[in-house]
């Protein structure tokens, strides 16, 4: 018997896997929400300007050496050599794209075009000694079932901000695939007993239909609580790259991140039909420069982020602000 496996069916059966229940979890568990937007750094429209994301969190308690990991992600990773899970990120994320110019209903076709995307993503983490490796999976929807217009719409209302009119010129309903694979290597002081210092380095990539780029990154910090962060601290799901603090304590941090851009969903070689003439700009680079603040029962990281322009019509940088919520579930 020959079985067709469509687009559809295809996501209804990682859909399924990743929604169904791991096995007995333990390590402790939290619930974080990140924020980002322009709005943060009084800069709207022009490329990645909005994303939000709701992400439950399972990390190692003390003395534990690892946890269950998540279904699917716990198959594949040995593949990828991944090793056992001392962290697992199960997430509910959305992104918006916009050109500079929100007034017009046709965008300006040599600019970035409107882009939605919503996904679920499940990723883990294992550790050895001082180096990490990162794995990752997504699956969701591009296009105007993602509400991004609607969201997009609602937040520029109740800032009082000016009402995006080019969500008409979005590309249709189309399935969202991706997996990432990072390694990252971390040096200096634990941060434990006093405020030390650490320098981590991570690199990778990400392949899939929303973008597909290779890249590496460095983040420096200062402060508390540093080594038993470093899983939370790790750059994953694309722009997701604000270090959690894990527990009481605090640190500064700064980044620099840069990749090769293969792909993006919308510009250039994978624009839309009847979609602008933008092209995408191959080298992208952000800097990163926040604060982490942790109690027991919860904890807080705030970054402002300056972004490469996502087309080679600009060369004007894009800021935003980068908000993340932390508490235990």
């Amino acid at each position: 018997m020959k079985i067709s496996l469509t687009p559809r069916r295809l996501s209804r059966v990682l859909f399924c896997l990743l929604l169904s229940p791991a096995p007995a979890q333990a390590g402790e568990s939290r619930l974080s929400l990140m924020v980002q937007n322009d709005a943060f750094a009084a800069s709207d429209g022009g490329g990645y300007t909005s994303g939000i994301t709701l992400a439950h969190l399972r990390s190692v308690s003390p003395g534990q050496t690892s946890i269950a990991p998540l279904p699917v992600v716990g198959a594949l990773a040995p593949w990828l050599g991944v090793g056992p899970a001392v962290s697992t990120r199960f997430s509910l994320s959305q992104i918006m794209v916009t050109p500079r110019d929100l007034s017009r209903k046709q965008p300006d076709p040599a600019d970035a075009p409107y882009v939605g995307a919503l996904w679920l993503g499940a990723g883990q983490v294992a550790v050895r000694d001082e180096v990490a490796d990162i794995v990752g999976l997504r699956i969701g929807v591009m296009g105007p079932a993602s509400g991004a217009r609607r969201s997009q719409t609602l937040i520029h209302r109740l800032i009082g901000s000016e009402r995006p009119q080019g969500w008409d010129s979005q590309g249709p309903n189309r399935l969202l695939l991706g997996v990432e694979r990072y390694r990252g290597w971390r040096w200096g002081a634990d941060g434990a007993a006093g405020p030390g210092a650490d320098a981590i380095v991570v690199a990778g990539g990400t392949l899939g239909n929303l973008q597909s780029s290779a890249g590496a990154s460095i983040v420096l910090r200062y402060g508390t609580g540093l080594k038993r962060s470093y899983p939370a601290s790790l750059r994953q799901e694309l722009r997701s790259a604000d270090p959690v603090l894990l527990g009481s304590g605090w640190f500064v941090y700064a980044g620099l991140h840069g990749d090769r851009v293969f792909s993006h969903a919308g510009i250039g070689e994978n624009r839309y039909a009847d979609s602008g003439t933008a092209e995408l700009r191959r080298k992208q680079s952000v800097a990163v420069a926040g604060v982490a603040y942790g109690l027991p029962r919860a904890s807080v990281s705030f970054s402002l982020q300056s972004a490469s322009p996502l087309v080679t019509s600009t060369a004007k940088r894009k800021f935003y602000g980068s908000l993340v919520l932390t508490v235990p579930w």
